[in-house]
């Protein structure tokens, strides 16, 4: 992933930091970075830098997610971007419109959003430059939106023709389903071919095919520059379900890519809600309407009890200060506590038993499921900020 150190400084305070120490930083704490980038964007000169993510740390494939990390290995305090203010808010028309279901097989949330009255889809100048800075070049068209919003929030959503689909339906009301595929064919937008069976999940606006859900969409409800249209899907798959899709039909596309490492819905609806803002900026009167919103009903908060004990006995001493090398010394508490704290975990501390109860953010759901898996990021953070 190539991130803009200058996008990043909106989110985080770098300016006071040397290049070398930010990457010494990143790399310790399991960011390696595989590529320093100079760059010159319209006329002045700009640093990228290419990044590999851990396998398990979702959360962190995008600016926003990074720049948390960053600010967590640096201990700087996040900050939001002056670009994240909505102009248009959809959140109430989601959450009116949302249905909870208890159990939802293959996925945990599936959004589709009906967006009409298109005019222009041309990106402002700060977006150009934020895709140029990170790798992409600008399209002009609504790929633009989509590879924006990826890079800013980790979400990729999926934009179909929403006229193509009215005129091959030959009607406007339809229904969106989640279903197994039969023995069929299935002409993909990259004008590839599939086999698909019973192992595949298609979405199907009514019985017309739309995407191999999670992959890739069909040929014949991709939009053009034409489109004036658009019927926008925000789902979280399963990513053992992808996984298993993936392999079947020997294709592996940048959405897959994310859902396999295991993407959640923590953010989803700001993602949305950031999409359609986006959007309505250059198409004042745009028409947005909640088509499909179901999502699992909300578990319990995860919380794990952290002991001091098992801090002490996992990580060891640390040695005293300079003064005095021979002396073993251990963690404090406070420290602890100050580590949770720059890792954004809500926790009580109980003093008197030294142990904390750890509330562990949606983001970090699927990488923190053990109290060692705590212990691990105190540790890994106790060793940056002691170089």
């Amino acid at each position: 992933m190539q991130i803009s150190l200058d996008w990043v400084s909106e989110l985080v305070n770098i300016e006071d930091v040397s290049l070398d120490n930010l990457i010494e930083k990143l790399t310790l704490g399991g960011f390696e970075v595989e590529e320093t980038l100079e760059l010159e964007i319209n006329e002045r000169k700009a640093i990228a830098l290419d990044i590999s993510a851990a396998a398990n740390r979702a959360d962190s494939l995008s600016i926003k997610g990074i720049s948390k990390e960053i600010g967590a290995v640096l201990d700087k305090p996040y900050k939001n971007s002056r670009y994240l203010t909505n102009s248009f808010d959809c959140h109430e028309l989601i959450k009116n419109s949302l249905q909870y279901c208890d159990e939802l097989n293959n996925y945990s949330t599936f959004i589709a959003i009906t967006v009409e009255n298109i005019t222009d889809f041309t990106i402002l100048k700060w977006i150009n430059e934020k895709l140029v800075c990170s790798g992409l070049q600008p399209m002009n068209n609504f790929l633009d939106f989509q590879n924006y919003i990826l890079l800013e929030t980790g979400y990729l959503f999926e934009f179909y023709d929403l006229n193509k689909i009215r005129f091959k339906l030959d009607y406007s009301n339809f229904d969106l389903i989640l279903t197994k595929a039969s023995e069929s064919s299935f002409l993909a937008n990259n004008q590839s071919e599939y086999k698909l069976n019973k192992d595949i999940l298609l979405l199907k606006a009514d019985n017309l095919d739309l995407s191999i859900a999670g992959v890739i969409y069909h040929n014949e409800v991709s939009y053009t520059n034409q489109t004036k249209a658009l019927l926008i899907e925000g789902s979280i798959f399963n990513s053992k379900k992808i996984r298993q899709q993936s392999r079947v039909l020997g294709l592996r596309t940048d959405r897959s890519a994310r859902y396999e490492k295991g993407l959640n819905n923590s953010y989803l609806m700001e993602a949305i809600y950031r999409l359609i803002s986006l959007l309505k900026i250059s198409n004042p009167n745009l028409i947005c309407k909640i088509h499909t919103a179901s999502q699992n009903r909300k578990k319990g908060l995860t919380n794990i009890i952290l002991k001091y004990e098992n801090i002490t006995e996992i990580l060891g001493p640390i040695l005293g200060n300079s003064n005095d090398i021979d002396t073993v010394k251990y963690l404090l508490p406070n420290q602890i506590s100050h580590y949770l704290k720059r890792l954004k975990f809500k926790f009580l501390f109980d003093e008197a038993r030294s142990i904390w109860n750890v509330q562990i953010p949606d983001s970090r759901i699927e990488d923190i499921t053990r109290e060692i898996d705590l212990i691990e990021e105190i540790g890994r953070l106790h060793d940056l900020t002691t170089l």
